[in-house]
């Protein structure tokens, strides 16, 4: 198997999974869900990648990546699918559930496939276009999800963007044999805990970095629509915001190995983070969705190239054996702070309004940054 194939089953997989996050937000306001409601729903989302992540991570490394991966994609498809037969908002909590549930076997075995493709400079160019894939799901997710729902309705448009998800599926069922036996059968497994890889100086930095960065791209990504819909803007517009930020994720992420080259993984963390801070500040202070779209593309830029930066950092500096655990770990970090996070900034928004949202995410990244210019101060990564 080599990345392309993965590439292939990914793009499709991700783009109906992020169309449906941002179909699921529209129409539970359609449904007159609350701020706090959508909050809660969008906790639904990280709930059981939290309770799973590194369950998921130990079957990657102990039995290889097939099972988990075909159980993910098929649960993610039945997920995305569900509202469009129960056409209900409880339904939406439902969905998210499952459909987090199988995103997160996905996500884990992805990765750990991805970099056990290669070794040095190859794991690092894998990496990269793995991560340019998921930038383009970005993309085609949300604008496809805008102009479905604007032109074939909210309930419909899950039928349509549970095709992705089928599509990755049969994908997967003609390539399954191709997929490599990843699986070790380590003789000292039982001895190994979670905490050892806690225990890691150098694997808790990076998920400390990893934790500010994906926080701040999800607020960003799960309350425009909010902020969009309170402007007036339409479904299709919207769409077309988030568009511009996965855009620029994508470019700055083709320029990720030049960043690095010449900046280093520390400065270009500490900079795209002060960026992403700086941008997150105007956008309550605008309405239209030009004004909007730019200054997301410049959040993008900002903020798309710490993920694979800290996807590749977790990998190298994962103990042998145990890469798959040590990015479930890291993933269920960013989760534990997710489950909290759209929880909290719902019940701000519904008592003060969105704006404090992006003003406290804005906060947040500042602090992230500063955080990554001490470390670069004593020497550490």
């Amino acid at each position: 198997m080599n990345i392309y194939q993965i590439v292939a089953l990914a793009l499709p997989n991700s783009s109906g999974f992020k169309g449906a996050r941002v179909l699921n937000t529209l129409y539970a306001l359609e449904l007159g869900a609350t701020p706090l409601g959508i909050g809660l729903l969008l906790t639904t989302y990280a709930l059981f990648p939290l309770i799973f992540a590194v369950y998921a991570g130990k079957v990657s490394d102990r039995y290889g990546v097939r099972i988990p991966l075909l159980a993910g994609m098929a649960g993610m498809a039945l997920g995305i699918f569900l509202p469009f037969v129960w056409p209900v908002l409880p339904a939406l909590y439902v969905a998210a559930a499952v459909t987090g549930a199988g995103f997160i076997f996905v996500q884990v075995s992805m990765q750990t496939l991805t970099g056990a493709l290669g070794a040095g400079e190859a794991r690092t160019r894998n990496f990269n276009l793995y991560a340019l894939t998921i930038a383009t799901a970005d993309f085609v997710g949300p604008v496809f999800a805008g102009l479905l729902i604007d032109h074939a309705g909210h309930v419909r448009t899950y039928l349509y963007l549970s095709l992705f998800n089928v599509l990755a599926l049969i994908g997967l069922l003609y390539l399954y044999r191709r997929i490599p036996p990843t699986g070790s059968k380590s003789e000292d497994r039982r001895q190994q805990r979670m905490m050892d890889l806690l225990k890691s100086a150098e694997l808790r930095r990076i998920f400390i970095a990893s934790a500010v960065v994906i926080t701040g791209l999800d607020l960003f990504q799960l309350y425009m629509p909010l902020y969009g819909h309170s402007v007036g803007l339409s479904a299709s517009a919207i769409g077309m915001v988030l568009g511009a930020f996965a855009a620029a994720s994508f470019v700055v992420r083709a320029m990720l190995p030049m960043l690095v080259r010449r900046h280093g993984e520390e400065a270009t963390l500490l900079y795209s983070l002060l960026l992403a801070a700086a941008t997150c500040l105007l956008i309550p202070f605008f309405s239209s969705a030009v004004v909007l779209g730019a200054i997301a593309f410049v959040l993008g830029l900002g903020l798309g190239i710490g993920q694979p930066l800290t996807v590749i950092l977790t990998y190298n500096q994962s103990p042998a054996g145990r890469a798959g655990e040590a990015l479930g770990l890291r993933i269920a970090i960013n989760n534990s702070i997710h489950v909290v996070v759209p929880a909290v900034f719902g019940a701000v928004g519904t008592l003060f309004g969105l704006a404090p949202v992006f003003w406290a995410n804005s906060v947040f990244l500042a602090g992230g940054g500063y955080a990554s210019r001490k470390s670069k101060k004593t020497g550490k990564t």
